[in-house]
């Protein structure tokens, strides 16, 4: 209550009226906010951390009209094949005997190891159960002196070159014919003393 003094000098009292709740304005009510314990920044803060969480847990969105989905983990042997001279072909080993006959293997600088495991450089997984698992053969190419050889790994089977068994390195010759287990291979050389990839950076430099 409001003491206060009259003309008169007698003291009177008045009671205050509790100020009505005021209506929300249009624009609140655009925005959202009404009856309620909480005011509209409460209510438009709310909201923005809601829509914040859910676009956290967002995993696919759409792009252009196409479905976009997170990008998955590049492997590595396919990033060293995108770029590509990282280990660039210097020939081939194409099956013309045994199984996967028809197929074509890449070689690559430095030594090529010929088996059936997945450690093998050259993989002859194709069902000949003759072959060892690592390293059955080997094949180099020799960038300095730009010439292929062929030797005979740590498999019980023996490496044929022709018809002669590999007991030391010897050269491999173009469309040479090597043997291993049931399946036979011809070499295809590419680079050599005519071309190797190095020549071409060499002419690419200044």
């Amino acid at each position: 209550m409001r003491v206060f003094r009259r003309p008169d000098g007698n003291i009177t009292e008045k009671r205050t009226e509790k100020p009505e709740k005021e209506s929300p304005s249009p624009d609140q009510e655009k925005e959202g906010a009404g009856p309620g314990p909480f005011d509209s920044a409460t209510r438009r803060m709310e909201r923005g951390q809601v829509q914040g969480e859910a676009g956290e847990e967002e995993k696919t969105r759409l792009v252009g009209g196409r479905v976009r989905r997170p990008d998955k983990g590049v492997r590595q042997e396919d990033a060293a094949e995108a770029r590509g001279m990282d280990d660039p072909v210097v020939g081939w080993l194409v099956i013309v005997e045994g199984p996967g006959k028809g197929r074509a293997l890449q070689l690559g600088y430095g030594s090529n190891s010929l088996g059936r495991g997945a450690t093998d450089r050259v993989k002859l997984d194709f069902g000949d159960d003759q072959i060892s698992r690592n390293g059955h053969a080997v094949v180099t190419y020799d960038p300095r002196g730009r010439k292929f050889y062929v030797q005979h790994g740590g498999g019980t089977n023996l490496t044929y070159l022709g018809d002669k068994p590999v007991l030391t390195p010897a050269e491999l010759p173009p469309r040479g014919r090597i043997r291993i287990g049931n399946t036979a291979l011809q070499f295809v050389p590419f680079c050599g003393t005519e071309f190797d990839w190095q020549d071409s950076e060499e002419s690419e430099d200044p």
